[in-house]
């Protein structure tokens, strides 16, 4: 009788979250699984990408081989999202023998207080600046508080939900001359 008490409590820890990694789809002729035990490397001359999916998100590193500096040209370049809203890139300068860094979807910015709290049930909590503590002025209290600023005007943050697929288009400039790399990435889940 006790084993069949625990069967829902082992149930619900051996269900886990849902897992996702990506097939690169498009160009056709580059389509490959990318999973989050090593990286799928593609190469289109002359830039080097190296795809894993890590955290439900797909981390593409951009290498530059090259003697030159290459840009990344943020504002002809964008990303179109599983709604076909399209967001813009951040401008970025690979030099040479280096890479930069992709994160689709884009992590947001979050700020956290850093003071330990202690917090029971929904609805209430302890602090010693409050209570307890008649010289709490002492206690560096006074620092600043961060919270996360939503605007919902920035769209370079979005949301890569379920199995869908997701557009980006790169624009690059090498010295006069200009590069474009389309690639077309499906969201699955494992």
């Amino acid at each position: 009788m006790k084993r069949l008490r625990l069967l829902p409590l082992i149930t619900l820890l051996l269900t886990g979250c849902a897992r996702y990694e990506y097939d690169l789809v498009s160009p056709p002729d580059l389509a490959r699984h990318i999973g989050e035990k090593s990286d799928q490397v593609v190469r289109i001359d002359p830039l080097e990408y190296r795809l894993r999916s890590y955290d439900n998100r797909l981390v593409m590193s951009i290498f530059n081989p090259t003697p030159d500096p290459i840009t990344l040209v943020g504002e002809k370049g964008y990303v179109v999202d599983p709604k076909d809203q399209s967001h813009p890139l951040r401008p970025q300068t690979i030099a040479p023998d280096t890479f930069i860094k992709l994160i689709l979807p884009p992590m947001r910015p979050y700020y956290y207080d850093r003071s330990p709290t202690i917090g029971f049930g929904l609805g209430f909590g302890y602090s010693r600046a409050r209570y307890g503590y008649p010289f709490y002025d002492t206690f560096p209290y006074d620092e600043p508080r961060y919270v996360t600023y939503y605007d919902e005007s920035d769209t370079t943050y979005w949301s890569w939900d379920g199995e869908s697929d997701a557009r980006l288009h790169l624009v690059y400039q090498r010295g006069s001359t200009n590069l474009i790399h389309d690639f077309t990435f499906h969201r699955k889940k494992m």
